[in-house]
């Protein structure tokens, strides 16, 4: 493992996410996307949830076997839903995610998947235009994980 990972791994645990549960870290930007205007509404909930399920079910299947249970993805997001992160904090999991993530199109494919519901949560708020809020942490989180390396 070289030196950039396990500095990823250590941010991580800072966060609260070790062992297994770094895999579930990827919840982070997009909870901190619901969080954006202040709030998080009932239909950004809905989308949440979904993306535990959508997480937890790619994760089994990438191991081949069902290592993550939905019951302990939903406590994960229960507890970033308790708190929004400092501004810092989000900084450090936009790059210590990134890290964790990795180069190639393995990493590409998750930092992309992290974006996408990124922008379903925003999209989903029931207002017809995005909080500037929202269209800040999404403009951050694109400049961080850069998808496209």
């Amino acid at each position: 493992m070289n030196v950039e990972t396990l500095k990823a791994l250590n941010d991580l645990e800072a966060l609260g996410f070790s062992g297994r549960d770094v895999y579930l870290a990827e919840l982070i930007p997009v909870v901190e996307m619901a969080w954006a205007d202040g709030k998080i509404e009932p239909n950004e909930d809905a989308l949440l949830l979904a993306y535990a399920e959508a997480l937890t079910e790619r994760l089994n299947s990438q191991c081949g076997a069902p290592l993550f249970r939905l019951d302990h993805t939903y406590r994960v997001l229960d507890r970033l839903k308790e708190r929004r992160l400092s501004p810092a904090e989000r900084l450090v999991a936009l790059r210590a995610l990134k890290a964790w993530a990795g180069p190639g199109p393995t990493g590409a494919a998750m930092r992309s998947e992290m974006l996408s519901w990124a922008q379903a949560v925003a999209a989903v708020g029931g207002s017809p235009v995005w909080d500037s809020s929202e269209l800040f942490w999404l403009q951050t989180m694109e400049r961080h994980l850069d998808a496209a390396d």
